[in-house]
């Protein structure tokens, strides 16, 4: 070729180099260099503070995709004029046109207009990024140590999302309905150096007008102290406030949130539980501005997105402004009496027809067999194998008039929250302003720090992610206080920049409910370490959406039918991995079930151990490291000046030993072992030389040890022992232990008969004196000869003294029968209470009683079997005074509830039996009735004196 050809060619050349270019788009900022190519695929990514490529090699993804129908169509053509941005695409007509602009150094593109067919969803970008070490899959972030690349919402109906592989794919998406429409759309690029990253989100936040929740220096609360901080979830009333505060000072827990059922009646129009909080708002900014005067943080659990069935949004007429996700109308005239409603449209997919009965419904399908005709709700027993008619229709439900309705007539159902039994909103209606505006003016007027919104899950599903937010974000606009810990069920994108931390689970004894109700097999239940696994492996991928995670909701539990109750070993594995994570622990809990577990004294003093290591910053990232290792279980040792950590294995013990918990690991040169029972007090003996073991306490204080014929004695209990032993190894040690003795100090029995009170007041009286005899009492029994009102409580009650014979926790059971065979009960009070037969400690309420005399604690209502759960007071040694108030029951001597003997016991595992009445009645010699009140008798357990 000649030289001038060649000029000819490298003209030519340069020229369609120089026509490439322009046809390219690129988008740039001093952050970052973005490029598409005229065929709407990624060219490259750039971070140019450190000159970085960040797009994946080899996926030249298209930057968009739109969804009509069933197709989904990829972007084909991309043109920019400098400020609009518009994307053609292969197969379709729609052209999708944003509006770009820079906001805290990042693009920001905004759906402006829609030209051709219009689409149900839009995916608004998508970003193949090459950086895998770490992807937040709600952040839809990218990241390393050196790098974040992320596509963030720029306004609230852009969600977004990233998925891992051979590459992390970034994407922001929107939908046309329900909820707002495509345009208005928006998404941000941020590509910068990790460690700018949190602020170039707050800056952006701020930019697009997002919900932030920050301090006044602009430290989003993510990363403020009070959001390490551990919580307590409780439920309480005015009168319960001191229990609150003893409990935080105990465990070191400076935090409490209060569940939504302690003060809220009825959520919607959020009425106050009289029995709890009987003075209201007024009651409830009282117990908030005593814990703070405690320097306790106070939160509010509820729920914004539902409303009970039993609120006046409801009831006598239902409001149009809930969410129908099922309708279909009358096939025929209906009467106000008619049980059988036909209907126009097929029902296999409403609860309850034989299509769906497997399917899965929140607090079982019962709840939710309901039809909305007019202002009627109508409750059915079923649907009819055609699915075309509501059969065994209850009519007037909840309330509402039972009328009739013409051929038709709009038959509606609306979605429902099992958890509360409630109907959920339609957040496109004003009712979802209405309850925001209520729930706000409570929690401002009371002055709350911290919120956890429930029942994100309860929201139309057809835009899931946007009204789980909503209901979130609407409600929080309404809040005056700045910071506050923001919680909820569904942490969605766009609530990022105001959440302060993530990761709740259920209750461990909410997990094994589940298993019990989907017929898992025993053996295949999770076990509390397996529940705490779980809960590390949300915070874990919570972290990488640069987001705190708290390991919770854990609990304290006592022994019941389906375990053994929480143990020391198990609440130290959790306790661990808190501190490895830097993670706060959350205790949804009642101080019932605390009251009723022996082991609750020594757990919270673990609490409080840990949570001072972990909040002091005290213990070294290595340590920290092996702490987080899941399997792995350590005990806290503490030494004068000295803190460490042993790797210990839990030891299963057998026999008369198969009580005795125990750890054994190795501790520098020699052995380790932790041991305790859950129920009683006692001596252990081991048979070491008292010279090879040290004994202390949770808080490394020395215990005595002592020796006895070639074993040592150390004190054993409902309490944590250390035994440190030097030149002993770990498999000599395991084998000492299970060749030990346990002499363990058996219960102590207090039997009270009821006709042995102090004190008769009101309608309370003997039965012999009201024509009431009871052939299978074992005494005169007691009972009330009016009716109570739980709401207006009367002064009738029986009087009794008992004396203590030693300080700690004791148990109260009642023999008691109900002519009705209902779910009766007694209230408690000691003398200095405030009477309100509402809250606890109520005795009784088992119902699945048959009319017969039974041992009764505390129980949850006509399902329950007695015994039910223990009643437990600390009490001291001395005179211990109580009356037991008539609550309920049909109101007549003849129908009300007896009660025929009461027993306190200092182990809550122990229920008192007929035989141990009846013994009681032989050692004490007291007869079988008594015309006089007599002082109470007890039952002296071996080796304990009468008081």
């Amino acid at each position: 070729m000649s030289r001038a050809g060649l000029a000819v060619c490298l003209i030519l050349a340069t020229i369609s180099l120089a026509v490439a270019a322009q046809a390219q788009v690129t988008l740039e900022t001093a952050r970052m260099l973005l490029v598409i190519g005229e065929d709407g695929a990624w060219r490259s990514v750039l971070d140019r503070t450190s000159n970085r490529g960040c797009m994946a090699e080899g996926a030249a993804l298209p930057v968009a995709r739109v969804t009509t129908g069933a197709s989904t169509f990829a972007a084909s053509g991309a043109s920019y004029d400098g400020k609009r941005l518009s994307l053609r695409f292969a197969g379709t007509d729609t052209v999708l046109t944003y509006e770009v602009s820079t906001a805290a150094d990042c693009p920001v593109l905004r759906l402006v207009e829609i030209k051709g067919t219009r689409p149900q969803t839009v995916t608004l970008l998508q970003l193949p990024c090459c950086i895998t070490d770490q992807i937040g899959t709600r952040l839809d972030c990218a990241w390393d140590d050196r790098t974040a690349v992320a596509l963030l919402s720029a306004s609230q109906q852009t969600d977004c999302g990233a998925s891992g592989g051979k590459f992390a794919l970034l994407r922001a998406f929107s939908q046309d309905a329900p909820g707002p429409k495509l345009e208005g759309a928006a998404v941000a690029v941020v590509v910068c150096p990790t460690s700018d990253f949190k602020r170039v989100a707050r800056d952006l936040s701020h930019a697009c007008g997002l919900l932030t929740n920050e301090d006044a220096d602009g430290t989003p609360v993510k990363d403020l102290a009070m959001s390490r901080g551990s919580y307590w979830f409780l439920t309480f009333g005015e009168s319960e406030v001191d229990q609150v505060v003893d409990y935080c000072e105990r465990s070191g827990i400076k935090q409490v949130m209060i569940a939504s059922g302690s003060w809220c009646r009825s959520v919607g129009h959020y009425l106050f539980n009289e029995g709890r909080y009987p003075h209201g708002k007024d009651g409830l900014k009282a117990v908030v501005d005593r814990l703070h005067a405690h320097g306790i943080l106070v939160g509010m659990h509820c729920f914004v997105s539902k409303v009970s069935k039993i609120d006046p949004y409801v009831t006598p007429v239902p409001d149009r402004r809930f969410w129908k996700d099922r309708q279909t109308a009358l096939a025929a005239d209906v009467t106000a009496d008619q049980t059988t409603i036909a209907v126009k449209d097929d029902l296999s997919q409403w609860p309850g027809s034989p299509v769906s009965k497997q399917k899965t419904w929140e607090g079982g399908v019962t709840k939710h067999q309901e039809v909305i005709l007019g202002d009627e709700i109508v409750q059915y027993e079923s649907i009819d194998p055609s699915g075309s008619r509501f059969l065994g229709c209850k009519r007037g439900a909840w309330g509402t008039k039972a009328s009739a309705h013409k051929t038709g007539e709009a038959a509606v159902h609306y979605g429902v929250d099992g958890c509360i039994n409630g109907y959920i909103i339609d957040q496109e209606t004003t009712l979802m302003a209405e309850v925001a505006d209520r729930i706000a003016g409570i929690f401002n007027d009371c002055g709350f720090d911290m919120v956890y919104f429930d029942g994100g899950e309860d929201v139309n599903t057809l835009r899931f992610n946007y009204f789980s937010a909503n209901f979130q974000e609407q409600t929080m606009r309404r809040f005056t206080r700045r910071p506050i810990i923001h919680m909820g069920t569904v942490r969605p994108h766009t609530l990022w920049h105001s959440y302060a931390r993530a990761a709740t689970v259920d209750t461990y004894l909410n997990t094994i409910h589940g298993n019990i109700l989907a017929g898992v097999p025993l053996d295949k239940w999770p076990t509390v370490r397996d529940h705490i696994d779980k809960s590390v492996r949300q915070v874990e991928a919570w972290c990488k959406d640069m987001m705190p995670g708290e390991l919770g909701w854990f609990g304290i539990w006592p022994r019941e039918a389906n375990t053994d109750g929480l143990q020391l070993d198990e609440v130290e594995y959790l306790l661990g991995k808190s501190l490895a994570l830097d993670a706060p622990i959350s205790l949804e809990t009642g101080f019932s079930q605390m009251e009723s577990h022996p082991l609750t004294p020594e757990i919270l003093k673990l609490v409080r151990e840990y949570e001072r290591l972990r909040l002091a910053g005290s213990v070294p990232q290595e340590t920290r490291r092996k702490l987080g290792e899941i399997g792995r279980d350590f005990a806290l040792i503490e030494e004068p000046g000295k803190v460490s950590f042993a790797s210990v294995t839990p030891l299963k013990l057998t026999g008369a030993l198969q009580e005795l918990r125990a750890c054994v690991g190795s501790l520098g040169t020699g052995s380790v072992a932790t041991v305790w029972h859950p129920l009683r007090e006692g001596q252990l003996l081991i048979p070491l030389e008292a010279s090879q073991v040290t004994a202390t306490n949770l808080v490394g204080e020395r215990l005595g040890v002592t020796a006895q014929k070639g074993s040592i004695s150390v004190p054993i209990g409902c309490f944590r022992t250390t035994l440190l032993c030097t030149g002993l190894s770990p498999d000599r040690l395991r084998q000492a232990l299970e060749s030990s003795q346990l002499q363990i100090k058996p219960p102590a029995l207090i039997f009270v008969q009821a006709e042995d009170y102090k004190r008769l007041e009101g309608h309370m009286a003997l039965g012999s004196k009201v024509g009431v005899r009871e052939a299978e009492a074992f005494g005169d029994v007691i009972v009330c000869t009016g009716r109570q009102s739980r709401e207006t409580p009367q002064p009738w009650y029986a009087e009794y003294t008992v004396q203590i014979p030693h300080e700690g926790r004791w148990t109260l059971w009642a023999r008691v029968r109900y002519p009705s065979g209902t779910d009766d009960s007694f209230g408690i009070v000691t003398p200095q209470e405030e009477v309100t037969l509402g809250a606890e400690p109520t005795l009784g309420n088992c119902g699945a009683n048959e009319k017969k005399w039974h041992w009764t604690g505390r129980g949850a209502g006509t399902t329950t079997a007695p015994p039910g759960q223990p009643i437990t007071f600390r009490l001291p040694r001395g005179p211990f005074t109580f009356r037991l108030y008539a609550r309920e029951g049909p109101g007549t001597a003849v129908s009300n509830p007896r009660l025929d003997m009461l027993c306190l016991t200092d182990d809550p595992g122990v229920v008192p039996t007929e035989e141990a009445a009846r013994k009681w009645l032989v050692t004490s010699g007291k007869p079988r009735s008594s015309e006089h009140p007599l002082e109470s008798r007890w039952l002296a357990p071996a080796g304990l004196p009468a008081p």
